[in-house]
């Protein structure tokens, strides 16, 4: 393995979008800083950034980050060719398989920033405490979860299955695993009103998958809540 770089990752002292690129550098045995930023602190830190956005990710001490999570995941497997995370013989299997997992997010967006930001659906500022905002909020998550995730629960667990049935590209874990795991384990903590931690229990070889994943040597111990 080539020399590796110093690398300091900021984000939030959340799983969010920087998890999957810890995961990464956890697999691909990369030593780096793991920043969290306290929310009290993001508005002073939020303009010294580029687009003024996390993670932000500082190599070998430049002043200006890397920026971009999905840029982050790929430039970081790539450190440690060895552990096979970003392979050139699996390359469409992997985008494939980050390509479902972003229509799994687009699909349950809505459902999860309706409670967050409902102005961007058209809503008032507010609209999530009142009575009616609280309504739309439950049904919206509730039918989700009973119609919609069972859906891509099950194409995710077949693309499993059709690339030997350990993990969404083949035998190793790739930085599809390192997206998928903690986007589903999302519906198993118990964080987000009117989702059941028992959410993936519908389709029992996704619930193996993610504890396969949460067994690999690096990454036991890693997590206390939801499915691990």
């Amino acid at each position: 393995m080539p020399s590796t770089p110093k690398i300091k990752l900021v984000y939030f002292d959340i799983e969010g979008v920087a998890e999957p690129v810890r995961l990464v550098l956890v697999l691909g045995n990369i030593p780096f800083e793991d920043y969290r930023v306290k929310f009290s602190d993001w508005p002073q830190l939020k303009s010294t950034l580029p687009y003024e956005q996390m993670p932000a990710m500082y190599v070998n001490d430049e002043d200006v980050p890397k920026t971009q999570s999905g840029a982050m995941l790929r430039w970081a497997a790539r450190l440690n060719p060895e552990k096979h995370l970003y392979p050139a013989d699996k390359l469409y299997e992997i985008e494939e398989a980050i390509g479902l997992l972003g229509d799994l997010t687009r699909a349950w967006s809505p459902c999860l920033y309706i409670a967050m930001r409902p102005q961007t659906f058209g809503y008032p500022e507010g609209y999530q405490g009142t009575d009616e905002g609280k309504e739309r909020c439950k049904k919206m998550r509730t039918g989700f979860i009973q119609k919609e995730l069972p859906k891509y629960l099950k194409y995710l667990a077949d693309m499993i299955d059709k690339n030997g049935g350990k993990f969404l590209c083949g035998d190793e874990p790739t930085i599809a695993d390192c997206m998928a795991v903690p986007q589903l384990r999302g519906f198993s903590r118990g964080h987000i009103d009117h989702v059941p931690v028992d959410s993936l229990n519908v389709e029992p070889r996704i619930v193996d998958y993610i504890q396969r994943f949460c067994g690999l040597d690096e990454i036991k111990g890693r997590y206390t809540d939801g499915l691990h």
